[in-house]
Order: structure tokens, then C-alpha cells, then sequence
């Protein structure tokens, strides 16, 4: 009698559709904590057989470890069905919510369904005994208390991104939708921090001439919600870093000392991860030597960062349902990845850095390059420089991105004075017309000017 494909069992034709099977090991684990996928087997449950050669089952392998976050116990074994070869891939764990390929599924009967921000943030949810419940407490504040504008671009960008399908109508509707109101108008910790419109986060931001740190040359606090800070840091960052510079053809092109995609992730989970309800603040610390990322929450079960690279742990947050919004525009990726990426950037770009988590929070620190021969743009400074008066909104752009390959576009909204709708109308007429170029993704790219 053939068997018939469940939510723990799933048939692949052959190795052709492994990418299929991964995406159903993650659905199924997410769902029953275990899966089985046989290569050889149709989707009626006739057996057809796989070619093995000597690197089918490590090729397998690979494609799990690699793609499968974290990665569970997997078992990849050659078996014999209706004298055919077949090969059978056993996994299991509880470390959910498990990824494939940077995006989340759950198991519904024989299909892999693409699991939403509800599900995800019923995962960490479940795990109440690891995960805080401060942010889901409710406020004395209102939608009056919320910044609408960001909301309003926030919802753009998660809506570009493809992980929110909504159509903006009202706040108090957009927030219903991301979990973070009640249904008789106060929002949760969560919503307050996120899109409060009075500063309830605070970030520290200070340079220091020598690594001695006697002396400041530089000291703010700044007062924002969560994605003002994150813009904030990395505009601070960015402002003080040392760049690189070389002609490249008849073009002039920069290079921070640092990578900014690095220093994103880095500032992104400090936020993430923060323990607000402490009363403590997050900082940003620049001196000689070193670029400093702190804050007031150490990662739980003093887990390794390293462990989350590699994929051996899933990811531990503290937030679950503020990392869920983040998670919706863009600025996570797959939970979990985001040491990954960092480490990997820091390896291709000779950068040191090293980490400290204890009682008191999370310390991140990059190494800053010694002894090359750099282009200091701290009198450059990209949120402080505006676009030459030159006449038009294209021009204003060119010469914004020339200042910033990696502005955004809420960026050059603040600083051109036009609506978003009307710079995305002249950038996608600058790139028809060969003069802007977006290399990479949108979440990770940069503009470059033809």
C-alpha cells in the first residue's frame, strides 16, 4: 500500500527539487518538531528511484546546513524500495521558528504555507518563559502619541518588501494590524517605543580622540523611538568613520573603513535586543582605535554569538514582537542571520572586532584600520549637507547619492523636501534613463551614479 504525503512526510522526484525539500524540512519542523523527505518517491507515492553518485548525499547535506536555520539533527540515509534507490532525510527540533532561505513556512496538510508575522510572533510567544512579556504591556498613551508620518512610510517599506499586504487607511487600524494597540486605543510598549512621537528611547552617541577616553571632542543625546535611532546611529557612525577613496575610471569612489551593512546589523539588534524596561540607555562610542555598539541587554542564556552564525542555536529575542515589526520592513532578515552576515562582511573586508556579553548588556566593538591612507569625511557630514541648489529634484538626487551611495529614500526625502512618491517617480526615471544604477538588493544595495 503506498503511503501519502502528511505533514510530517514529504516526496521528492528527484534532487532536482532540493531547494522544494528544504522549504518543506523547515514547514514540517516548524509545525511537528520533526520531518521526513524521501528523493525518489512521486507525489502519489510511486517509487521511481534516484540516481546516487559520490556526492549526492554530501551535496544533500550541504544544501540543508547551508540553507536550514538554525540547522536540526538531520540523518541522510540510502535505502532500498521496490529494488530502487532511494534516499531519506530525517529531521528534527524544537529550536523553532526554523528558515529556509531567509523566509519562514508552516506545514498544512501536504503544502508549505509562507508563515506571516502573526504565526512568527506566536512562536516567540510561546516561549514565554525565555522571551519578555514588558513589551506586550499596555501604555497610557494613544495614537495621538504616534509619529503617523514614519508609520505611514513604515508600512511602504514593509509593503515592498512582500512580508506586509495591507493598504494604509488609519493608525489605528495599521497598528491593530502589527499587534501593537489595544482594541480600545492604547498602545503597548511595543507600539510606543517603535513609533512614539515624544522620545522614548535614548541613545548616547560620543567620540573620543584617544582610545584612553579622558577627553570627548563630541558628546549628544538623542531622543527618538526605535527607528529614529537606528537611522541615528548609523548617520553618527557613518559621519565619523574614515573612507577610502580612489578614481575609478573618471569616477571617485569610497569605501568606509568599516562595512556599513555591518555596522547596520550590529545597530539594528542592539535595539532588537535592548532591555528598555531597565530605564537604561543605548550608546554609540567612536575613538581612535574602535567603534563601540552598546546595549542594556545581554543575549539570553548567555548564548554565543557565533552560536547563531553558524546556525547551531536559533535565535534568542527578547523582543519578540518589536523584532517581528522589524522584521516585516526589512531591517531583519531571517531571525538569527544577522552575526552571520557581520562576520562574513568584517572576513571579506580584513576587519577585527570582538564582543562582550555579561550582567550589564551587549558590547560590540569593530576595529578601526590603522596606518591607510583615508579620506576623512568628518567635515562632510551626510545628515548635515544639503544638495546644491542646482535647480531640479534629479539633480538634488545625483548629488545626494554622490555624498551617500547607501542614502535611502526616506532620507532624501528630509533632506530634497519632496514626497517619497515623487523622488521613487525620479529615480525610476533616472535608472530608465541610464543614469542611476541600484547594485544589490534594496535592503542591502547602494546607488550608483552612470
Amino acid at each position: 500500500m503506498k503511503k501519502r504525503e502528511s505533514e510530517t512526510l514529504e516526496f521528492k522526484k528527484s534532487t532536482a527539487q532540493l531547494k522544494e525539500a528544504v522549504i518543506s524540512v523547515c514547514a514540517m519542523l516548524n509545525k511537528h518538531n520533526k520531518a521526513i523527505v524521501y528523493f525518489g518517491i512521486k507525489d502519489d507515492g510511486s517509487v521511481f528511484g534516484q540516481d546516487i553518485g559520490k556526492k549526492t548525499t554530501s551535496d544533500i547535506s550541504h544544501e540543508f546546513r547551508n540553507n536550514l536555520k538554525p540547522i536540526p539533527n538531520i540523518i541522510i540515509t540510502v535505502e532500498k524500495i521496490d529494488a530502487k534507490d532511494v534516499i531519506k532525510v530525517e529531521a528534527t527540533g524544537d529550536d523553532t521558528p526554523y528558515s529556509a532561505y531567509g523566509r519562514y513556512y508552516i506545514r498544512v496538510d501536504d503544502s508549505d504555507i509562507f508563515m506571516d508575522s502573526k504565526q512568527l510572533w506566536k512562536y516567540f510567544e510561546s516561549k514565554s518563559k525565555t522571551y519578555s512579556k514588558w513589551e506586550e504591556k499596555l501604555t497610557t498613551y494613544g495614537i495621538e502619541h504616534i509619529d503617523e508620518d514614519l508609520l505611514i512610510q513604515y508600512i511602504r517599506d514593509a509593503n515592498d518588501t512582500g512580508r506586509l499586504n495591507y493598504v494604509y487607511r488609519n493608525p489605528m487600524e495599521a497598528l491593530n494590524k502589527l499587534n501593537l494597540i489595544s482594541d480600545d486605543g492604547f498602545l503597548n510598549n511595543a507600539g510606543y517605543y517603535l513609533f512614539g512621537n515624544d522620545g522614548p528611547v535614548l541613545l548616547k552617541e560620543v567620540i573620543y580622540p584617544t582610545d584612553e577616553r579622558s577627553s570627548f571632542t563630541d558628546l549628544k543625546q538623542f531622543k527618538g523611538n526605535i527607528l529614529e535611532c537606528i537611522k541615528e546611529g548609523m548617520k553618527y557612525i557613518q559621519n565619523n568613520i574614515h573612507y577610502n577613496a580612489e578614481i575609478v575610471g573618471s569616477k571617485r569612489e569610497e569605501t568606509p573603513e568599516i562595512p556599513i551593512e555591518a555596522l547596520r546589523e550590529i545597530i539594528i539588534n542592539s535595539f532588537a535586543h535592548c532591555q528598555y524596561q531597565k530605564g537604561d540607555y543605548n550608546e554609540i562610542t567612536i575613538t581612535k582605535s574602535k567603534v563601540r555598539i552598546y546595549n542594556p541587554g545581554g543575549i539570553l542564556n548567555d548564548t554565543k554569538p557565533i552560536e547563531f552564525a553558524t546556525g547551531k542555536v536559533g535565535s534568542k529575542i527578547r523582543n519578540p514582537l518589536i523584532a517581528t515589526v522589524l522584521f516585516k520592513n526589512g531591517m531583519i532578515d531571517a531571525f538569527g542571520t544577522g552575526f552571520d552576515r557581520t562576520f562574513r562582511l568584517c572576513a571579506d573586508k580584513s576587519v577585527e572586532y570582538e564582543y562582550q556579553n555579561d550582567e550589564y548588556g551587549f558590547t560590540f566593538i569593530f576595529k578601526r584600520k590603522k596606518d591607510e591612507k583615508i579620506n576623512d569625511k568628518k567635515n562632510d557630514k551626510i545628515k548635515n549637507v544639503l544638495p546644491k541648489k542646482s535647480g531640479t529634484i534629479d539633480t538634488s538626487i545625483i548629488e545626494l547619492i554622490q555624498m551617500n551611495a547607501y542614502i535611502t529614500i526616506p532620507e532624501m526625502v528630509e533632506e530634497i523636501g519632496k514626497s517619497s512618491s515623487t523622488i521613487h517617480r525620479h529615480i525610476d526615471s533616472l535608472v530608465a534613463e541610464g543614469k542611476l544604477e541600484r547594485v544589490g538588493s534594496r535592503k542591502n544595495g547602494y546607488w550608483k551614479v552612470k
